[in-house]
């Protein structure tokens, strides 16, 4: 006996009810899906971002470790600054001073020193003591007699200041070079085995302290 009407139209109706709810099932599950692949994908980011901050934090560290070496190397480069500074000046000062030593000696070219002579045998006037000590004693003159001298004097000046175990020497100068040259050539023969008021006397060149010493 075939179906009804009303028996056809609920069967369409109950398949029509059946096809939405499996598409609204579907729809349901195909937002679910889509959901959590976002959790999924939000996860991963979230993975990533920790990885991210892990790798920060190391760069980090090592921009700190860099940055202490780098304090570190300036401030040996500071020392190393300093060092080369009080170096150089020490030299320049160094170089000063020689070159002072070299002035003062360049300045008493033509100067000799006389040794042991006794005190006050000089008297008043110490330059023609010393040229009559040279003409008489030594037995030396130049071309032009006796020799011209600039200056005679004992150091130091004043007999207070100086040990008076033995006589303060006396520094002369020389008008030309070449006579201080040969008082000084002819010194030892002239003075070896004869004192001078029983002193055996002594000359020799006017050098600056350091030069000396």
């Amino acid at each position: 006996m075939p179906p009804k009407p009303s028996e056809k139209r609920s069967r369409v109706s109950s398949s029509e009810e059946e096809n939405h709810v499996l598409a609204v099932g579907d729809a349901i599950l195909g937002d679910i899906q889509r959901r959590l692949e976002k959790l999924d994908m939000l996860d991963k980011i979230d993975e990533r971002l920790i990885k991210m901050e892990d790798g920060m934090g190391t760069i980090k560290q090592k921009v700190l470790e860099l940055e202490g070496g780098v304090n570190s190397v300036n401030s040996e480069v500071a020392d190393l600054k300093k060092s080369i500074e009080k170096k150089a000046e020490k030299e320049h000062l160094q170089l000063l001073d020689e070159e002072v030593e070299d002035l003062r000696n360049r300045s008493r070219r033509n100067n000799l020193v006389f040794y042991n002579i006794p005190e006050r045998a000089e008297g008043q006037n110490c330059v023609e003591f010393i040229q009559n000590f040279i003409a008489n004693h030594m037995a030396l003159e130049t071309s032009r007699g006796r020799v011209e001298i600039e200056r005679a004097h004992r150091t130091p000046t004043y007999a207070a200041n100086h040990n008076m175990k033995k006589p303060r020497p006396i520094h002369v100068a020389f008008l030309r070079h070449t006579d201080k040259l040969k008082i000084l050539a002819n010194a030892t023969a002239s003075l070896k085995g004869n004192p001078y008021n029983g002193n055996i006397i002594g000359i020799g060149a006017d050098f600056a302290k350091k030069t000396q010493e």
